[in-house]
């Protein structure tokens, strides 16, 4: 008996030591939206510097992560698309789960945001088209926020409003034809207002923002298809 206890012990300690960094401590909670003609399971908060940290620790994300007071409430920001692309293979290996970037008009749909105004172009110039709105959005400046400190959809899915962007899956080079992301040289990022960003940029403030007023903030939030 003491033998059979002393091997139980031991197969439950090398489990735990196997399954470390990725136990449910780690997941990152999905509630399900219902969309027009779609079910999504949608994260209500963007993924934190402590899930980042996960992924450090699992070795598949590179330690790019800002030292914060509160990394388990804390976005991770300062990430590019191809950041992202490794993280969310690590966590969907890790999980067993199928998690991945919303595309843009996802977003738009469980944001409950009305269509944003149009505004009449700074420039008529075709060559100045990234420019065109430079300064009439809407862009919340200031340091990145804990979590919940903007307002929460009907849905419960919070900070959209916020001063963290956040990537989509969404190429933004529609007039290339481009509809494999790994071939596409920009994104569209949601948040105040959308934005198009390099996929290799993880600071657009510095000045990777394709069109329009940067971004303060990158990151990024889950979703998952509900069968």
């Amino acid at each position: 008996m003491l033998r059979t206890g002393i091997s139980l012990a031991l197969i439950a300690l090398v489990a735990g030591v196997l399954n470390w960094g990725t136990g449910p401590q780690d997941r990152v909670e999905l509630v399900p939206v219902i969309l027009s003609g779609q079910s999504l399971r949608v994260a209500p908060f963007e993924v934190t510097v402590a899930d980042w940290s996960a992924c450090v620790a699992g070795g598949a994300c590179e330690d790019i992560a800002t030292s914060v007071d509160n990394p388990t409430t804390t976005p991770m920001t300062g990430v590019n698309w191809f950041d992202i692309a490794a993280y969310i293979t690590w966590y969907n290996n890790a999980h067993g789960t199928s998690v991945r970037l919303p595309t843009a008009q996802e977003w738009r749909d469980f944001s409950r945001k009305p269509a944003p105004v149009a505004r009449k172009p700074l420039f008529d110039d075709p060559r100045l088209a990234w420019a065109a709105n430079y300064g009439q959005e809407e862009t919340p400046r200031g340091p990145v926020r804990v979590q919940g400190s903007w307002p929460k959809t009907r849905d419960g899915i919070a900070d959209l409003d916020g001063n963290v962007w956040e990537w989509t899956s969404s190429c933004a080079a529609n007039d290339a034809g481009i509809d494999d992301p790994a071939h596409c040289p920009a994104m569209t990022v949601m948040g105040a207002h959308e934005s198009v960003i390099p996929v290799f940029v993880r600071d657009p403030a510095s000045g990777g923002c394709a069109t329009g007023t940067p971004p303060t903030h990158v990151g990024f939030r889950l979703v998952e298809d509900q069968h």
